[in-house]
C-alpha cells in the first residue's frame, strides 16, 4: 500500500531548502508514495510539478480570486482559514504523514495536528533564524514533530540540544546535472562588466544583508584598492539602507570594483564562471549550497568557518577562516591571489558528495525507513 505524504512548504521557489525538496518530490517513486504539496505562497517551481502530484496554495496567497473570497467569507463566521484548508485537504487526501519543510512556516504549528497523523519537520535553520521566530514556534516544532531532519551536523546538534528524541541527518545538495556554462556567454558577461584579463574577480552570492556579510565588502576593497580586484555580488537586491550605504561608498571610493548583478536564473552559473574564486562572507550558514556549486565549477573558496566549510574545504581547495576574522579572510584571499591554480579535480570530486546524484538515493532510503517506522507506530 502506498504511503501518503502531505508536504507543506513555503513556496517551491529557488532557495536552497525549497530546491532540495523539489528534487525529492520529482524523484520519489510514485508507485510507493502518493504525494500532495501545500504551499504557503506561489513559487517558481509550483506550476511545473508533475501532474501526478496533487498541489494547493494557501487561500490567502492563491492566484484564484474565488479562493481569496472564500477565505474572507469563512473568516466572517469565525473559522480559521488555514486550519479549515489543511483539514479539508487531509479529509480528502488522507495523508499518513505531514512533512513540513523548514520552520519558516510557523502557521502550520499553530493548528492542531490531525489525529493519527505523524509529523516530520525538516529543519534548515540555525541560531540566527531562531532569533527571528517566536519561541512558541520552535517549542511547537519540537513538541509537534514525531521526527526532525536536520540539513547538516550542526543543525542536528541543536535539535538534539532541545531534547528531541528522534533526529536524522540529511545533507542539503545541488543537482550538478543542471550546472551548465557557455564560454561565449562568459566572455560577453566579462565584457559587459568591464572585467579585464588582469583582474582577479571574486564572486559572492546571497541577498544584500548584514548576515550575508555585505558590510565586509568595503574593508576588503579598501585593502586591495591598489590591486586589480573586483567583486561581483549575485543575489536579490533588497534596497535596504545597508545596501544603499555600501553601494554609495563603493561607487565613490572604489568605482567599478563592486558589481551588483542582481538575482539571476538563466545566467547564474555563467556569472559565477566569470570569477576566479568564491568568497563566503556570511556570519552564519547551516550548509551553503553556493560553496558546492563553486567547487563543482572549479573555483577556489575562501570562507569563514560556517556551515560545512571546515569539513568540506581541504587545503588544495581553498581557505577556511576561524571566528569570522576579516583580517585572516583577507590573508586567505591573498593566498589564493598568489596561487590561483587550486586543484580543480579535488574541488569537483568534493562537490559530487553533495550532488543530487549521490544524496537522493540516501534521502529516499531515509524516507523509506522513516515512513515505514512511523506508519507502523514503531518507537522511532
Amino acid at each position: 500500500m502506498k504511503k501518503r505524504i502531505l508536504f507543506i512548504t513555503q513556496d517551491l521557489g529557488r532557495t536552497g531548502s525549497e530546491m532540495v525538496l523539489w528534487y525529492l518530490l520529482i524523484n520519489l517513486d510514485k508507485e510507493k508514495y502518493a504525494i500532495s504539496v501545500f504551499c504557503i505562497r506561489h513559487g517558481a517551481l509550483y506550476d511545473v510539478l508533475p501532474d501526478y502530484i496533487e498541489k494547493s496554495i494557501m487561500y490567502k496567497s492563491s492566484p484564484r480570486w474565488s479562493d481569496r473570497a472564500f477565505r474572507r467569507l469563512i473568516k466572517l463566521f469565525g473559522i480559521h482559514p488555514l486550519t479549515y484548508q489543511l483539514n479539508r485537504i487531509q479529509n480528502r487526501f488522507k495523508a499518513d504523514i505531514w512533512y513540513v519543510n523548514t520552520i519558516a512556516v510557523p502557521e502550520v504549528f499553530e493548528i492542531a495536528k490531525p489525529k493519527g497523523v505523524k509529523m516530520i519537520t525538516h529543519i534548515h535553520e540555525f541560531l540566527y533564524a531562531f532569533s527571528e521566530i517566536k519561541a512558541k514556534t520552535l517549542q511547537r516544532t519540537i513538541s509537534y514533530s514525531d521526527l526532525c531532519i536536520g540539513c547538516s551536523d550542526m543543525v542536528c546538534e541543536k535539535i538534539t540540544d532541545l531534547q528531541h528524541p528522534a533526529v536524522e541527518l540529511q545533507y542539503s545538495f545541488v543537482d550538478t546535472d543542471t550546472i551548465h556554462t557557455n564560454p561565449s556567454k562568459i566572455e560577453v558577461i566579462k565584457k559587459k562588466l568591464g572585467i579585464l584579463p588582469t583582474d582577479f574577480v571574486w564572486i559572492v552570492s546571497g541577498g544584500t544583508k548584514y548576515m550575508k556579510g555585505l558590510d565586509h565588502v568595503l574593508p576588503i576593497l579598501e585593502h586591495f584598492k591598489d590591486e586589480a580586484i573586483k567583486i561581483i555580488w549575485i543575489g536579490p537586491q533588497l534596497n535596504n539602507a545597508l545596501e544603499f550605504y555600501v553601494r554609495t561608498v563603493a561607487e565613490t571610493k572604489y568605482p567599478n570594483r563592486l558589481i551588483f548583478a542582481g538575482a539571476l536564473s538563466e545566467d547564474y552559473y555563467n556569472y559565477m564562471s566569470a570569477a576566479n574564486g568564491l568568497l563566503l562572507l556570511s556570519r552564519e550558514e547551516t550548509f551553503s549550497l553556493v560553496m558546492i556549486e563553486a567547487a563543482y565549477l572549479g573555483l577556489p573558496v575562501v570562507a569563514f568557518n560556517i556551515g560545512i566549510s571546515k569539513q568540506f574545504l581541504q587545503e588544495d581547495m581553498g581557505v577556511v577562516v576561524e571566528n569570522c576574522n576579516l583580517d585572516n579572510l583577507i590573508m586567505g584571499m591573498k593566498k589564493v591571489h598568489e596561487n590561483p591554480n587550486y586543484n580543480k579535480l579535488s574541488l569537483r570530486n568534493a562537490s559530487m558528495v553533495y550532488s543530487a546524484k549521490h544524496q537522493l538515493p540516501i534521502y529516499e532510503k531515509l524516507l523509506d525507513k522513516i515512513t515505514e517506522d512511523l506508519t507502523a507506530n514503531k518507537k522511532y
